[in-house]
């Protein structure tokens, strides 16, 4: 009885400090490049990060703005779906040699220099092959790149691919926006929370929509309350 009444004690002890530590949620803004970053976004902590996708209008001055607000920054490197789509610029498609596909995505980070990682954007094809998952992971260990899986399939064998590389990669858990209401974007924050208290962390993916950044902007204040932290996606991969 004693030691329990000592456990509970330090318990206590541990609560009223806020020494345990808080679960942790990372948000990336995926899409942009193609206006100028929002002022939305940029209204919101540098603890929200974003993605750029390269040969964009603004990828250089976007990617530049975010190294002023002290902002994470990724590579939002465009893949080949499943589904026929149109394909941005600079796409990786399975129908490329390892050199043409090495070469376009080693152009597409030097269109994002400060990019701390990459994720992809579509993909459903291409995170299903593991040759080419290969070929891009010899890039990014080369060049000292993080790894996200945005998870656009469930057959991705990215994020495997990836530690095969030793790559440090982790996965998106929660899309923010599949509806673009706001009551939506609330649902999957809710949903996003809920995951990192359970597993101590999530990463939830959003898009640069009014309503987004609306309900983010809104919400995020209330965090602390919920005991989650806000936390840059760079501090996940230590």
């Amino acid at each position: 009885m004693r030691r329990i009444a000592i456990g509970l004690s330090l318990l206590i002890g541990l609560l009223l400090s806020g020494n345990l530590q808080a679960a942790r949620l990372a948000i990336v803004i995926d899409d942009l490049g193609y206006q100028s970053m929002p002022a939305a976004l940029s209204d919101l902590p540098p603890e929200v990060s974003i993605s750029i996708l390269p040969d964009t209008p603004f990828d250089l001055e976007t990617a530049d703005q975010a190294k002023q607000e002290r902002r994470d920054t990724l590579l939002h490197m465009p893949m080949q779906p499943l589904k026929p789509a149109p394909l941005e610029l600079t796409t990786l498609t399975e129908a490329m040699s390892q050199a043409e596909l090495q070469q376009t995505l080693r152009h597409a980070l030097s269109r994002v220099p400060n990019a701390i990682a990459m994720n992809n954007h579509m993909g459903s094809a291409l995170t299903q092959n593991p040759k080419a998952m290969d070929w891009v992971m010899e890039v990014l260990d080369h060049q000292g790149i993080n790894f996200l899986d945005s998870r656009t399939t469930a057959k991705s064998v990215a994020l495997h691919q990836a530690r095969q590389h030793g790559v440090p990669a982790l996965r998106r858990h929660v899309f923010l926006d599949h509806f673009r209401t706001r009551e939506f974007v609330s649902q999957q924050l809710r949903l996003a929370i809920k995951r990192a208290k359970r597993n101590g962390f999530a990463i939830a993916i959003g898009h640069p929509y009014p309503e987004t950044l609306a309900t983010l902007e809104e919400q995020i204040p209330a965090l602390a309350e919920q005991d989650v932290q806000l936390v840059r996606i760079s501090s996940l991969y230590r």
